[in-house]
Formats: structure tokens, C-alpha cells, sequence
């Protein structure tokens, strides 16, 4: 006789703030072309430290045509995680302001008033290094201080790791002989990361090397827009899949979704003019979107999913940690990290995205198996081979996943991991005090006799205890 046992649980729901973040307009800073000594201001702070603290005589001022240009060059003493608080009460409509991280020549920006607008929180994209050049250009007739309210550290919760996915029971996909993971890009180094697995000899005439790919037993797919040049840096729409517009993306994507029923999909853009590997953990349902190119300016419709609410957030399913983990380790001298605290930018980032993101729950509905979605910002400054040796660092660690997926035996509480509450409900199962589902039926037959009995006990006791 099994003796049931009263099982306490203690869950936590965290709110986390429906926020904007990054946005990648056109523009490069000042400093680059001028002159300037600047002198580093040292700050000291915890958490979050008032812009107006600073002393005004540490701001250096210049001179350049019809714009007073402002530069303060902030030292935080060590590499750090940092975040600024924009006023966007106090932004004039001619301002164009910058956060440069000298040590790598790269930058954050320009914000302008009209990028601002859709941005209620007024909290810029994250910067890891330990210096900051703030550059604040306003009209000599008009000139303005330096429209920043705070500077924030940013400290990864603690409570998001590690990464535990929860996943559905899956049908067995049908109609294909090998699964197929899709990638898809737009600016560059982004397009060009992923280039080698597309199938078009005319986008990729060296030849296609997603074809079970690395003998790993998937078909790597990629997608995305050209542009001429293609190492543009004002990039526009481009032209072919995925073209930089609402519209082209959303029903280039979904056409390619529904022809291809991949098990995990990967999205990739332009990040910050940095070195960065930025993973987006959020996505948002938004209407608040930054124009494109082309009429219609934003998406049709508005919010892209109805059936949800406005801001509705869908995370991603990425394993973000060991991505994380496996660019650090691998050399190319990136950083990577995880942006938990916003979305993904609130342009065709978030927009490409959420998409992944929704797919997989409208698969998740169905039970078709797609295990994984998630969307990576690419540093603009990162070369293309390297970038693209980093794409396939991560598409490894999303194989790991998926390959976990289809071969995690027992998980009958979908919860990722195999623990000793599937082999009570099993228990409960034989012993007549809880029904499984048909689903969990089928999860917990693991010597597939078409019969739960106690040698499925057993069976799950081994997997648990890892013999």
C-alpha cells in the first residue's frame, strides 16, 4: 500500500512593467569627428543615481554649425549594466542626444523627439561597459540642458534562472523526412550572421549548409531581406523576404511558417552600434509602433494579434542562459547578455519577434511541436564572419533544447523537467485518486506497452535517479 502524502508548493508571480526599449534610428555621434579631450566624471551609486547631481562646470560644450553640442563623460569605475531615464517632458523638437561607449567606439541612439514619444517610459536601450560619453545636441537659438533624469544599473533577477522551459506533449510531425529550424534576419550583420543557411543560390551562391546541418539531424533554414550596399549602414526597407516593412515581414513570415512547421525558430536583427549579443526575453502586443518606410506605416492591424490584449507580453523560450554562456566561452569577444527589464525595441525587432513568439503558442494550442522562439539583437560593429560563427553557437544550444524535448521521457506534468511529482501522478494514477489525460497517458506508457502498470513506476524511478 502507497501512503499519499500532503505536498506543499509556494509559487511566486512576478509583475514585471510594460516598457519600451530599444529603437535603432539613423545617425552617428559627433565626438567621432571632432577634437574634444574630454575629462571622466567618476560616479559611485548602488542602483540609480540623479542626472542633476552632476555638476554643470563637467559638462564641456561646443560649437558645431547651428547646434550646441554637450558631451559628459560618465566613469563608473567597472564594467556595469547601465540604463538611462530620458525627460521626455523637457525634449525639444530639434534634439538629438547619444550614449557612446568610447572603448569600443560604439553607441546608443540618436534619441529624438519623435522616437521619444512612443516611448512613456523615456528608458534608453542597455550599455555594459564601464564608461559612457553622454552627447546632447540641441539649436544655439534654443539651447537645452541635457535631458536625462537618472542613470540606472540594471541586476538580472535571480529568480528567472536557470532557464525552465515548459512545453506541451507534442504529436509526432508528419509529412517530413528531417525537422527544420527557421532563422530569420534584417539589417546587417544580422542578414548577413545567418546568409550561408538560406537556400537561394542567388542570396547564398556559395551553397546551402543548413542541410542536416553539422549531421545533427535538422534542416537549418534562414530568411531575410538584401540590401545594396550590402554593408549599408542606412539601411532603408531593403528588398526580397522579410523586407524591412510591416506588412512585407508579416506575410512573408507566416507563408514561410506555414510551408515549413518549424520546430524552433531563432530571429535575429541589428542591435546597438556595439559589440553586443543581446537576447530578448519579452515581447510586446503594441500599438505604439515606430514608423517603417513605406504606407502603411505601421502594422496592419494594430495591435498585430487581436486576440489578445494591447501590451499583451509573450516571452521567449530561448535557452538564454546557456547562449549566454556558450559566446562568453567561445572567444569571439562579444557581449552577450539578457535583457530582461524590456522588449525588444518597439520596430521590427519586436515586431519579427513577437511573431516567433506567437507562433509557437498558436502551436503550443495545437499541440504541434514548435519547442522554442526567441529573438537576438546584433551588435552593428560585429564583422560578419563573427557574427555568423556566434549564430551558430546559439543555433547549437537551441538543438540541445529541442533535441531534449523530443527525447524527454515522462514529463507528464509539462513542466520541462522530469521530478518525482510525474511519478506521483502515476502513482495517483494506479491507485484511483487522480485521472490523467490522455496526453499524460501517453507521456507516462515509457515501455510503450499501450498500458500504464508499475513497471512505468519504475521506469520513471530510474530516468529520476538517473540510472
Amino acid at each position: 500500500m502507497i501512503t499519499k502524502r500532503l505536498l506543499s508548493f509556494y509559487f511566486f508571480i512576478f509583475m514585471i512593467d510594460n516598457t519600451n526599449s530599444q529603437e535603432i534610428p539613423f545617425g552617428s555621434p559627433e565626438y567621432f569627428n571632432s577634437t574634444i579631450n574630454l575629462k571622466p566624471v567618476l560616479i559611485s551609486f548602488e542602483n540609480e543615481y540623479t542626472f542633476s547631481d552632476i555638476d554643470q562646470a563637467q559638462i564641456f560644450k561646443t560649437i558645431s554649425g547651428q547646434n550646441l553640442i554637450q558631451y559628459i563623460y560618465l566613469d563608473f569605475d567597472k564594467v556595469s549594466s547601465i540604463r538611462f531615464k530620458i525627460d521626455t517632458d523637457n525634449f525639444p523638437s530639434n534634439g538629438e542626444l547619444f550614449f557612446i561607449d568610447p572603448s569600443i567606439n560604439g553607441w546608443v541612439g540618436p534619441y529624438r523627439s519623435e522616437l521619444i514619444k512612443n516611448h512613456q517610459t523615456g528608458l534608453t536601450g542597455q550599455i555594459r561597459s564601464s564608461q559612457v560619453i553622454i552627447e546632447w545636441s540641441s539649436s544655439i537659438g534654443e539651447p537645452a540642458e541635457i535631458p536625462v533624469q537618472s542613470i540606472i544599473k540594471i541586476t538580472e533577477p535571480n529568480f528567472l534562472k536557470p532557464t525552465k522551459i515548459s512545453q506541451p506533449p507534442y504529436q509526432t510531425q508528419i509529412d517530413r523526412e528531417r525537422l527544420v529550424i527557421l532563422l530569420t534576419g534584417y539589417w546587417p550583420p544580422s542578414n548577413e550572421a545567418i546568409r550561408p543557411f538560406s537556400r537561394s543560390l542567388l542570396l547564398n551562391p556559395e551553397g546551402w549548409i543548413g542541410e542536416n546541418w553539422e549531421d545533427r539531424g535538422y534542416d537549418i533554414i534562414s530568411f531575410f531581406p538584401v540590401f545594396n550596399p550590402p554593408d549599408c549602414s542606412n539601411c532603408g526597407q531593403g528588398t526580397g523576404d522579410l523586407e524591412v516593412d510591416y506588412q512585407d515581414t508579416s506575410i512573408d513570415f507566416w507563408n514561410i511558417v506555414d510551408t515549413l512547421s518549424p520546430v524552433a525558430i531563432v530571429t535575429f536583427s541589428r542591435g546597438y552600434i556595439d559589440n553586443s549579443w543581446e537576447l530578448e526575453w519579452k515581447y510586446y502586443n503594441l500599438t505604439t509602433w515606430s514608423n517603417d518606410f513605406t504606407p502603411p506605416y505601421l502594422p496592419t492591424p494594430n495591435p498585430p494579434e487581436s486576440d489578445v490584449p494591447i501590451n499583451y507580453i509573450r516571452y521567449s523560450s530561448l535557452p538564454l542562459d546557456t547562449i549566454v554562456a556558450a559566446i562568453d566561452s567561445s572567444g569571439l569577444g562579444l557581449t552577450a547578455y539578457i535583457d530582461y527589464t524590456d522588449g525588444a525595441g518597439g520596430y521590427l525587432s519586436e515586431f519579427k519577434g513577437y511573431h516567433g513568439v506567437w507562433y509557437k503558442a498558436e502551436m503550443d494550442s495545437l499541440n504541434i511541436p514548435c519547442y522554442l522562439a526567441g529573438h537576438v539583437h546584433v551588435g552593428g560593429l560585429i564583422d560578419w564572419e563573427t557574427a555568423h560563427e556566434a549564430a551558430k553557437i546559439t543555433l547549437r544550444e537551441v538543438i540541445k533544447i529541442v533535441d531534449d524535448y523530443r527525447e524527454l521521457p515522462g514529463d507528464i506534468n509539462d513542466d520541462g523537467v522530469v521530478s518525482i511529482m510525474d511519478l506521483l501522478l502515476i502513482v495517483f494514477h494506479l491507485l484511483e485518486t487522480n485521472e490523467m489525460t490522455d496526453e499524460q497517458l501517453q507521456i507516462a506508457d515509457l515501455n510503450f506497452d499501450q498500458t500504464i502498470t508499475i513497471m512505468d513506476v519504475l521506469l520513471l524511478s530510474d530516468i529520476i535517479m538517473g540510472m
